[in-house]
């Protein structure tokens, strides 16, 4: 049996690696063409396109990995019962379940090597592919601290809200910064607008230029008279780190490091929480689309005959499209309020999971 599993495995993974590569070169193909225009304008040259794709591909890779996962397991499974060779298993005795538990161990251990690797890769191959994109070929930077982040937002541990509508990395410089100050039970109790604001490496704090300060009641509306400066020393304990790395990119962080910053944040929308904690769902819930999908479609696969692959590639893409259909509209719904966060995330999974263990049974 042990030569059997290493057998059916073996084809499997190599089924699987061929449809990875070719979703790969799919997806670079498709990107470049829709890049192009930045590629010729900026005279990219290619060792810097070759490294925006070399840390972009991490990313693209946990979204592929379902797809591929069920592609190759249609092709391997109806390319098995195309040949006969599920029928020379049962005169051996070896029944399709076992056929089946070889494909969930698979799948078990892909779900765990793909939650470790969006864990640990992925966050930071996405900053730096991102800011190869927006500096070097958007822009035609030269040097990658010459960049600026656009539309910052940070959510400090103090309880301020920061909006800036640029950060410029080299000069660790915010422009047009708006700052919310949280007065409890989610109100904010001060508004500060700066034209700009400078991190001072001497004394570890930020300086605010031309500073207008609104005090706010209870309902938001301004509370007295505003008070001006033209220069202000504000003690955040967010350094020009925090700017490059959480400016409320959400897909740079692990799931880890997005539960923290949820708990620490403190700001005065629920709305904006609980689109937060569906992110967080969703980066614990992606991993398992692969076992979700072996699932349902190795009983599937089971059943192709003699059809063809064909039909069994037509039937993977239909599950797939039914499947990220599904996902979508139940991450909008919890962003939406409709649903809690974590059935948000989950939903599919389980109801497209309960499809497979009814269709195993059913088979056998």
């Amino acid at each position: 049996m042990r030569l059997l599993d290493r057998y059916l495995i073996r084809t499997y993974l190599r089924a699987w690696l061929y449809c990875v590569a070719l979703f790969f070169v799919l997806f670079i193909i498709i990107d470049s063409f829709n890049n192009l225009d930045d590629f010729l304008r900026n005279n990219v040259a290619l060792t810097v396109i070759g490294s925006y794709y070399l840390y972009y591909l991490p990313s693209v890779f946990v979204e592929l990995v379902p797809a591929a996962t069920l592609v190759s397991l249609l092709f391997v499974l109806g390319s098995l019962n195309r040949h006969n060779e599920i029928i020379a298993m049962k005169a051996s005795g070896v029944g399709t379940s076992h056929v089946l538990l070889s494909c969930l161990f698979f799948g078990a251990l892909l779900c765990l090597g793909v939650f470790l690797f969006n864990e640990t890769v992925v966050p930071n191959s996405l900053v730096t592919s991102t800011a190869i994109k927006e500096a070097l070929i958007e822009k035609g930077k030269k040097n990658l601290r010459e960049r600026a982040i656009e539309n910052v937002t940070l959510y400090g541990k103090d309880g301020r809200m920061l909006f800036a509508r640029e950060y410029e990395i080299l000069s660790q410089t915010l422009h047009d910064v708006v700052i919310l100050e949280d007065g409890g039970s989610k109100t904010p109790r001060s508004k500060w607008i700066a034209k700009k604001a400078y991190y001072d490496k001497e004394n570890r704090n930020w300086v605010f230029k031309d500073v207008m300060r609104y005090n706010l009641n209870p309902r938001g509306d301004m509370s007295g008279d505003p008070s001006f400066s033209s220069s202000m020393t504000v003690d955040l304990s967010e350094s020009p780190e925090s700017f490059i790395k959480d400016a409320s990119q959400v897909e740079f962080m692990s799931a880890a490091q997005l539960k923290t910053y949820i708990r620490n944040f403190k700001g005065p929308s629920d709305k904006l929480i609980r689109r937060l904690w569906v992110d967080y769902h969703y980066k614990m819930a992606l991993p398992f689309a692969s076992f979700v999908l072996i699932l349902i479609g190795a009983p599937l696969a089971m059943k192709l005959d003699h059809r063809g692959v064909l039909l069994g590639t037509g039937a993977s893409l239909m599950l797939v499209v039914l499947y990220y259909g599904m996902f979508s509209i139940c991450l909008a719904l919890g962003k939406g309020g409709v649903l809690s966060p974590w059935l948000a995330a989950w939903l599919s999974n389980a109801a497209f999971g309960l499809a497979g263990v009814y269709l195993i049974k059913s088979s056998g």
